[in-house]
C-alpha cells in the first residue's frame, strides 16, 4: 500500500518539484557510491556550435546553384522524377536536395567529396551502380562550392539542419581517428 501511495504522490504533476529533488537525490547518491575516480580520466569536449548561414554565402550558393546544378538536381532542389531508380545504363539519377532528398543524411566531408569529385568517387566502391555527376573540383571555386551547400542547407528547416550538422561532426570525428 506504501509503494502504491509514493508512486501516485511522485506522478502527480504537483510534485514536479519534489519528483526533480528526488531524481536529483538519487544521482547525487549513485556519483557519491561510483567515486570520483573514474571522472578524473574523462576529457571535457566543447561541441561546435552550428555555423550560423551567412546571407551572403547562400546568395552566392543560389547563383552557382542555377548556374551549375539545377539542370540536373532541379530549380527547385526537386531532384530528377523517380530519383530512386536507376537509369538503364546503372547509372543513378540525381538526388533532390530539398528535404525529400538524402542530402542532409550526409555530413559536410561527404557533401564536399560529392561536389569535388562528382561521379568518379564511386570508382572504387561496390555501390551496384554509378553517377554522371562531374566533378567540379577544377570548375568551381572552394568559396562556390561552399556557398552551393550553404544555400541547400538553407532551404532546410532548423531541424534538418541540426541533424545535418550532427552527420558533419560525426564524420569529422571519425576523420580524426
Amino acid at each position: 500500500m506504501i509503494k502504491v501511495s509514493l508512486r501516485r504522490h511522485f506522478f502527480v504533476s504537483e510534485n514536479l518539484t519534489m519528483r526533480y529533488f528526488l531524481i536529483l537525490a538519487l544521482l547525487l547518491t549513485a556519483c557519491q557510491q561510483a567515486g570520483t575516480s573514474s571522472l578524473n580520466n574523462v576529457k571535457a569536449t566543447a561541441v561546435p556550435l552550428r555555423p550560423t548561414l551567412s546571407p551572403q554565402q547562400i546568395s552566392l550558393g543560389e547563383t552557382v546553384y542555377v548556374q551549375q546544378c539545377a539542370s540536373c538536381h532541379g530549380v527547385n532542389l526537386e531532384g530528377q522524377p523517380e530519383w530512386k531508380t536507376q537509369n538503364e545504363d546503372g547509372s543513378f539519377r540525381a538526388p533532390p536536395h530539398d528535404e525529400s532528398g538524402h542530402t542532409w543524411h550526409h555530413g559536410d566531408p561527404t557533401l564536399l567529396e560529392a561536389v569535388y569529385a562528382g561521379g568518379a568517387r564511386f570508382a572504387d566502391m561496390n555501390i551496384g551502380g554509378t553517377s554522371s555527376m562531374p566533378a567540379f573540383a577544377d570548375i568551381l571555386s572552394d568559396a562556390e562550392i561552399a556557398a552551393v551547400l550553404t544555400y541547400i542547407k538553407s532551404t532546410w528547416s532548423d531541424d534538418i539542419q541540426a541533424i545535418q550538422w550532427e552527420a558533419t561532426l560525426r564524420e569529422e570525428l571519425q576523420d580524426e581517428q
